[in-house]
């Protein structure tokens, strides 16, 4: 199963978009806002999978030793391979539901399809990780640029059906000719996300430092309760679905450089 692209999302324009008429990141973020929440029930259906390495994660931590540490290791691991996962199948979902709005689609095949790239998935992402830690590591700007490059790795490895070396290549001549469209809209959507993310954060931290009776700024720099840990994690794996469709509708709204 290689879900279809659609290059015309978030508007209904029949040609694919270019670089001077890319939809704004105000724009992308509402219509990713408005899929959210019409295709809530399977993006979060996809979601919640997270909860069972997050689940774990808690019943490791009184684990004493070596085996506490391979067992938080492993636990990582798997928390990494399955929002990988889920990523891939809401990526799936998006891309499916904006070329065919009307069908209904079997979560079940999308899972399916998303747990038979996610291979393919997990090594593109490390060679990418690499690839721009050295770039931030040397100057910053080459990591930056590396970041802005390879964006698109997860949709080519998902959509498309690229190998992880063949999808960083497609990931960067599809941005390599509008890099700084691109490269705003992305940050811009980051930038929103983690805006979100803080104040809900925030929100959060006052709620455990009144429970608590411990101050914001003692539970913020000290030993965070597992209980306020857990929570946080909870809030990130609720901004999973709205970060993915963001991106995958920047992702659906380019067009790709004809050489």
């Amino acid at each position: 199963m290689t879900a279809p692209e659609n290059n015309t999302a978030p508007n209904n324009e029949s040609e694919p978009l270019n670089e001077k008429n890319l939809p704004s990141a105000f724009d992308i973020v509402l219509y990713s806002a408005t899929l959210t929440k019409r295709y809530a029930s399977d993006a979060y259906g996809f979601t919640a999978y997270l909860l069972l390495p997050l689940i774990l994660s808690i019943g490791v931590q009184g684990i004493p030793g070596t085996l506490g540490l391979a067992a938080q290791s492993t636990v990582s691991v798997l928390f990494i391979a399955m929002s990988c996962w889920a990523a891939a199948a809401i990526s799936t979902l998006i891309s499916l539901k904006t070329a065919h709005p009307k069908k209904d689609h079997d979560p079940r095949s999308i899972g399916t399809h998303a747990a038979s790239v996610l291979g393919a998935l997990l090594f593109a992402t490390l060679l990418s990780g690499v690839i721009q830690a050295a770039g931030y590591f040397l100057f910053i700007i080459p990591g930056i640029i590396a970041t802005i490059l390879f964006t698109f790795t997860l949709e080519e490895v998902v959509l498309r059906g690229h190998g992880p070396i063949s999808a960083l290549a497609a990931s960067k001549t599809r941005v390599q000719h509008q890099i700084a469209a691109v490269g705003w809209r992305l940050f811009a959507i980051v930038a929103a996300f983690l805006v979100v993310y803080f104040a809900l954060g925030a929100a959060v931290l006052f709620f455990g430092a009144f429970v608590t009776g411990v101050s914001p700024t003692a539970l913020a720099i000290g030993r965070t309760p597992l209980w306020l840990d857990a929570v946080l994690v909870v809030l990130q794996i609720a901004l999973l679905p709205p970060v993915v469709i963001a991106h995958t509708v920047l992702y659906l709204s380019t067009s790709p450089a004809v050489e």
